[in-house]
């Protein structure tokens, strides 16, 4: 079963510079989410509002209604956040989020999204397929790997040990996941003020959907099984504290785990488009393909005022 889980909220947001009204940005993912859904089956939505404006609530609650889907909302309460900022007070809703996967069968797969995240049709779909393919594909090749290093050490030869190698059936248990988004900082181009730090070597690997290259780094959006959230939960619960002393932000959490226990993919053509700031939009995007997308997932309850997108021909790569 596929469990996605979605936490909403419009009115703190830690990005001061989005491309879209972060209201209209939070009903029109939700909408691609379940549009996705009605191609898939055995799945279920979980959403977490943490105290959004009433518009909102009472929106999501007849989009999801509308949409026939199996769908949960989990409204949160008031709660006190003197002295906290937006970034901190968003963080209560992501322990809410964790606690619940906890929760959820080992074998389950589990597709925690942003709400600021628009997908193209058929992405769910598309990365079910690619999961299960890369699973089979890296627990294969990866005892591969290790015995073919294991026979040059001891002074095989490349002959004998490629024959060796291809009678080896070994399977290894390595954990996979997927990041839909295609992160262009992960790229070297000429705009891209952070070459040193984020860009490195990776693995390519053609998919029926596509070509997926590992990645170390990734937002907070990701499919994995429920059993890898348990497995590594020390983990996921120093996430909750992202960006307070004692957690640091992401590459001091969950990169340490895709570099080090799970094999992390993203896509080169995307799933999704990240419609938060311009830094964050695909390696290939384009305003018409963008406004497409966004206008694709208009709902009912669109305001005009709310649905304006602020983009830069500037903040094209290619």
């Amino acid at each position: 079963m596929l469990h996605i889980i979605t936490r909403t909220c419009d009115k703190a947001s830690i990005q001061s510079k989005r491309i879209v009204n972060k209201t209209e940005c939070a009903l029109r993912c939700v909408n691609s989410v379940l549009k996705n859904m009605e191609n898939l089956e055995d799945v279920h939505y979980h959403i977490i509002d943490d105290r959004s404006s009433e518009y909102f609530r009472d929106s999501l609650k007849k989009i999801c209604e509308e949409s026939k889907q199996k769908v949960t909302i989990n409204f949160l309460e008031d709660r006190d956040t003197e002295g906290q900022n937006a970034h901190i007070q968003s963080r209560f809703s992501v322990k809410v989020a964790y606690d619940y996967i906890y929760n959820l069968p080992d074998e389950d797969f589990v597709y925690i999204v942003d709400d600021d995240h628009l997908h193209y049709p058929d992405a769910l779909k598309k990365m079910m397929v690619t999961w299960e393919y890369l699973d089979n594909l890296v627990n294969f090749i990866t005892p591969r790997d290790q015995y073919r290093k294991k026979l040059w050490a001891e002074g095989v030869s490349y002959e004998d040990t490629d024959l060796k190698v291809e009678k080896f059936n070994e399977r290894t248990d390595e954990d996979i996941g997927i990041f839909p988004q295609c992160f262009v900082q992960m790229f070297p181009y000429d705009k891209n003020l952070t070459l040193d730090f984020y860009v490195g070597s990776c693995v390519v690997v053609p998919t029926p959907t596509g070509y997926y290259r590992t990645t170390w780094y990734t937002h907070e959006t990701f499919m994995l099984k429920a059993k890898v959230f348990k497995k590594h939960k020390e983990t996921f619960d120093k996430l909750q504290l992202t960006g307070t002393p004692a957690a640091g932000w992401e590459g001091d959490t969950i990169s340490k785990l895709w570099e080090n226990h799970v094999r992390m993919f993203m896509p080169l053509n995307p799933s999704v488009m990240h419609m938060s700031v311009s830094r964050d939009l695909p390696f290939t995007w384009q305003p018409q393909d963008l406004m497409a997308l966004w206008d694709e997932n208009q709902t009912s309850y669109s305001l005009p005022e709310n649905s304006i997108v602020k983009l830069d021909p500037a903040d094209i790569i290619l």
